[in-house]
Formats: structure tokens, sequence, C-alpha cells
């Protein structure tokens, strides 16, 4: 028996030192990794570290300004923001007929033109509107040419179809909406048309005039009415749900007077978003603010930012839009020629959000070494364990045995 213990204790005392040297390599693996995604993968520029407005709680992240140096190379007057499932964020240079793309990481990716632009199929004049699909293809709307055209993820026009007078777009699942001509017009990503959602007209009600921003989720529809300076929110079947400035509609009589709070915060909405806590974001170009809304109720919140051309500033912003995955919003801060990529306070929708946006991060790679090190930890505190267990069994043993 001491011949058997003898030979077992050595044979133990290799698997341990293995066990130790695999935890050993697998945290200088982890290690290296992060030290490569964290210092190789960030690219030359990007910001160290958010920075806040110090007021509202708005955080700072980028600022976009275009491809070079030169004014032709920089945007001018942007309207629009999408961004795609990837994180490109697509930025539109209406008086130059082209739309830029950007990285996550600001970092340029490509131009989006036609040209010197035409009203050929395939070509446009003036992009307005921008939205994409799940699949990264990019929608755009040109009023000029009355049409919106779809292109690929590689900026290849794939297809176009006509709509009168088309201004605000917005896509959600297989679904295109698209505000023309005083309503929102819903169609397939093919172009069929499906339906339509409120009637033009200036006033309370469902009447809409100038809505340059829609948005929407599986129930309802949410527009940014421009000129009756209100954001309104309509059931898939047109009913109106409720009004900022119409206290007369269900949802909002369940606020506490949503018309006063309205009155002073919302003067000309252009655009608006759903964020990862799923409530309604939504710039005001009169105000420079972000101002975030209750979707169930249209109840107002918190408003951030402010007028200014510094960083976290906005001269007269016209468009916004959110990426779940990194939590941050992009702005078409049009008057200063830039699109801003800013975060506020509670639009990371908890824990279920911060899953998703690990998952996405160039970190996730490292989940495998990182499994494999807790694995090693297990199995090696494992030994440790059943090495002392033995220890004590044996101990028991001869003292039972000196006994005897």
């Amino acid at each position: 028996m001491s011949d058997g213990m003898t030979r077992k204790g050595p044979k133990r005392s290799r698997m341990r030192a293995v066990l130790g040297v695999v935890l050993f390599v697998m945290v200088l693996l982890l290690g290296a990794m992060g030290y490569f995604f964290v210092k190789v993968l960030v690219p030359g520029g990007a910001p160290a570290q958010t920075r806040s407005d110090g007021r509202s709680g708005l955080q700072w992240v980028r600022s976009l300004y275009g491809f070079g140096p030169a004014r032709d190379e920089q945007l001018l007057a942007p309207t629009s923001v999408a961004i795609a499932p990837n994180g490109t964020v697509f930025a539109t240079d209406p008086q130059r007929g082209r739309i830029m793309a950007f990285r996550p990481d600001g970092s340029f990716l490509r131009l989006i033109h036609t040209g010197r632009g035409g009203s050929g199929k395939g070509q446009m004049l003036r992009p307005e509107g921008l939205a994409t699909d799940r699949a990264g293809n990019l929608y755009v709307s040109d009023p000029m040419n009355q049409k919106i055209l779809v292109f690929d993820t590689a900026g290849r026009f794939v297809r176009e179809w006509p709509v009168p007078n088309v201004i605000g777009i917005d896509v959600q699942a297989n679904r295109l909406l698209a505000y023309a001509g005083g309503t929102v017009v819903l169609y397939t990503l093919e172009g069929e048309k499906t339906g339509t959602i409120g009637r033009a007209g200036r006033g309370p009600g469902d009447t809409l005039m100038a809505a340059y921003g829609v948005t929407g989720d599986a129930n309802d529809v949410y527009v940014a009415d421009s000129h009756n300076g209100a954001i309104k929110a309509f059931a898939n079947d047109g009913r109106l749900l409720w009004a900022t400035t119409d206290p007369s509609s269900s949802r909002a009589r369940e606020s506490t007077s949503a018309t006063e709070a309205a009155e002073p915060v919302l003067q000309l909405p252009q655009d608006l978003a759903i964020d990862g806590a799923r409530r309604i974001v939504a710039v005001d170009a009169f105000t420079f603010k972000l101002v975030v809304l209750d979707a169930r109720t249209g109840r107002i919140g918190s408003t951030y930012g402010d007028v200014g051309s510094g960083e976290g500033e906005f001269g007269y912003p016209t468009g916004i839009a959110y990426d779940p995955a990194r939590d941050w919003f992009a702005v078409a801060d049009t008057a200063n020629d830039r699109i801003q990529i800013v975060r506020i306070p509670g639009s990371g929708g908890g824990a279920a959000q911060a899953v998703v946006r690990a998952l996405t991060s160039p970190l996730r790679l490292c989940a495998v070494p990182l499994i494999l090190l807790l694995i090693a930890a297990a199995i090696l505190s494992a030994s440790v364990r059943a090495r002392r267990r033995e220890e004590l069994r044996q101990s028991l043993a001869k003292d039972g045995a000196d006994a005897a």
C-alpha cells in the first residue's frame, strides 16, 4: 500500500504541475489578446474616453467631419443619419448629392454617389432621408427625384421606386415607413405600397405637416410632426394613440399634463429614434436638444445638449439614429457640418443590452481563452481539494492503525 501511495504521489504532482502551466499560459494568452484588441485595433485619433457636458449628462464620443481636410471632402449641412447593424454610420451630404459612410471607430469607409447626380435610374440628386435594414442595405429618399433608392452593403445600386414628395424614411423589420405628401406611407422593402397613416394638415389630432422623422416598432408608428411642433404615435391601423400637444387622446390622458410639459420643450422636432430602453429620443432643431419621451404615454422627460459648436453642443440638428450594440446616438449636427456620436443616461436597456454589446464587441474573441482559463482553474481547484481529502483520509487511517 505504501508503494502504491508513493507511485500516486508523483503522478498527482505532475498533474498539478501540468495544470499550473496550462493556467499560466492561459493567463498570458488572455492578457495578450486583451492588449491586442485594446491597443492595436483602436484606431489612431479615437478618443481615450468620452467627455460629459457637465450639465445634462450627455457624453460626447466623437465627431465625424468627412474624409479629408479639403472643403469638398467634408460634410456640408448633413440632414440625416443612419446606423447599420454592424455599426457603420451613414450621413447625407445633400448639397453634393452623396452619402458618406464611416466605420464605428470613426474612420472613413466609402462614398456612395451617382457621379454628378441625375434623374435616371439609380441616380440621386439630393439625398435627404436614410435608413438601413437588418442585412445592412441602405435606403435613401431623394425628394428632388421623388423616389427611394436602395444600395447594398458595398454601396452598389440595387433598386428604386417612385414616392412623390418623399422626405423622412425608416425601416423596421420587413417594412419601410416614408413621410410623403402629408401622410406616412407603408411599403414592403421591395417597394410595394401596403397602407397609409395620418392626413395632411396643421393642428392637433392625426394631421401631419412636414414630418421629417418617422420610426416605429412592431405595434406603433411614431412621427416627428415638425411644423405642428409635436411627436405623435399611431397604431398600425392608423388610429392616433397620443400626441404631445393633444391631451385629448387616450394615452395622453394617462400622463400628467402632457401639453404643459411639451410647450416649452418641443418647437421643431425633426427626427426620432427608439433607444435600448424603448424610449423615444427626438432631436429638436430650434431647442438644440435631444428630448426623451415615454413611448407609451408621450410624456416628455429629460433633455440633453445645448446650442453651440463645441463637443456635445448642436447647431440646428436634424437627424438622429441609435446603435443598440454600442449604446450611442449619431446626430446630424446640420449647422456645424458634422455628425456627432453621443451617449445619454438610461438608454442602454439594462443587462440584456449589455450582453448584446459584449457579444458584438471585438473583445468577444477573448471569451474562448477566458472559458478555457476558467475550466483550467476549476480542474486545478478540484485537484487540490481531492488531494487534501486523500491526505485527510490517509491521516485518519494512519491514526487508526497506530491506535490499534
